[in-house]
């Protein structure tokens, strides 16, 4: 790319228009969509101020803001009903690429996301008050498994170093013989319905456990599933595996547990193809859809005049005053860019906006702080393919 970029003759401080937008929670912002938005102020409303069991399903086109809104949402700041005494623990996850073991890689996903010493001091944290006849009852609970209930335990209890590295084994890849019995413990984790339950008593200890020594305040745990599509690519039996899976976790979560499924719908039969290889267990434990529509024109232009006009974007100076809010484009410029977009979706527009912001850059068109915009004739210059360039 030629030609000299000052984003500050166009009162911006960086680009505003990246296809792939920052992962740390501090710099994600949000720009439009305001129902969308509305509609998850509301389930995290539910979320913090009750104790119910979620399951949220959000649905939208590629490119729609859903892996955004995991990011977005995952910053506690961005959380406005939060109440002080409240703990959120948030992780986020995609589903397994390779067609071989899904439910295998999902389970190791879930505990590297975590931590194996996250997941140490989450079962110590939970068990600590408790008797070992309370821990055992109330893990076994979950677990369907006294065995598994017994690995549980000694994590929580163990300070060997020795016996706290088997086990860390043990939970992420199983044990020898000669290993288990060391630990006194009778087998390894073998199935998938296994891992599951244990991914839901690990859950289960963060969110905590009641016990009569002490004060119960739980923790809301929210899990963010991403790419929810590539189930899709399985085979039948793999992803009845996993949403049998999926539907046993939930069921030993019935309370303060947010399960968030995003989905990519590429075309209308794809609810169709979701509907069989969810099942209709999983379906039914639905409680909200969430729909990310393709935006007006309206909409779209109110998208960007948010963002480049959030105050990491914009700069502001008492010495200049910036055009119009719309700046660097003239409002007709940026309706008429928009107007003919087919997909309006936010990483659509913003490669669309972001291309012809470089071109105006190479064309000179903005020679010093103000002077220079984006007009409807620069915009009519371009054909469509030069608009939707993916590289420049």
């Amino acid at each position: 790319m030629t030609g000299n970029i000052q984003w500050d003759n166009v009162f911006l401080k960086k680009n505003p228009f990246d296809l792939t937008p920052s992962i740390e929670l501090q710099q994600i912002i949000w720009a439009g969509m305001e129902g969308v938005k509305k509609q998850f102020q509301h389930i995290y409303d539910v979320a913090l101020n009750d104790t119910v069991t979620q399951v949220v399903l959000n649905q939208g086109p590629w490119g729609g803001g859903k892996t955004h809104a995991s990011y977005y949402f995952g910053n506690e700041k961005n959380l406005t009903q939060k109440p002080d005494d409240k703990q959120i623990n948030q992780y986020r996850i995609s589903v397994p690429k390779e067609p071989g073991k899904p439910a295998e890689d999902f389970y190791i996903d879930v505990l590297d996301t975590i931590g194996m010493r996250n997941v140490h001091s989450i079962i110590r944290k939970a068990i600590c008050n408790l008797s070992e006849d309370e821990a055992f009852d109330q893990l076994q609970e979950v677990l369907g498994s006294e065995e598994i209930a017994r690995a549980f335990w000694l994590f929580g209890t163990e300070d060997d170093k020795e016996k706290l590295a088997l086990l860390r084994t043990y939970f992420l890849n199983g044990v020898t013989n000669t290993e288990l019995k060391k630990l006194r413990i009778a087998r390894n984790i073998t199935n998938s319905q296994d891992r599951f339950r244990v991914l839901a008593c690990v859950l289960r200890c963060l969110i905590g456990f009641k016990s009569d020594n002490n004060q119960f305040l739980p923790t809301r745990v929210c899990l963010w599933i991403d790419e929810m599509e590539d189930l899709l690519y399985l085979t039948s039996a793999q992803f009845r595996i996993m949403s049998q899976g999926l539907r046993d976790m939930i069921d030993r979560l019935p309370n303060n547990f947010t399960l968030f499924l995003n989905m990519t719908l590429t075309s209308p039969e794809a609810h169709e193809e979701f509907d069989i290889i969810l099942g209709g267990a999983l379906i039914n434990r639905v409680t909200d859809v969430i729909y990310f529509q393709e935006q007006s024109t309206d909409e779209s232009i109110q998208y960007v005049n948010e963002l480049i006009n959030h105050p990491q974007h914009r700069i502001t100076s008492n010495e200049l005053k910036v055009p119009s809010k719309y700046y660097p484009f003239e409002e007709t410029a940026l309706k008429t860019l928009l107007d003919s977009l087919e997909k309006k979706t936010p990483r659509d527009i913003n490669k669309r906006c972001r291309n012809v912001l470089y071109s105006a850059f190479r064309a000179n068109k903005f020679t010093s702080p103000g002077e220079g915009i984006i007009d409807s004739a620069f915009v009519r210059e371009f054909d469509e393919s030069e608009l939707d360039r993916e590289i420049l």
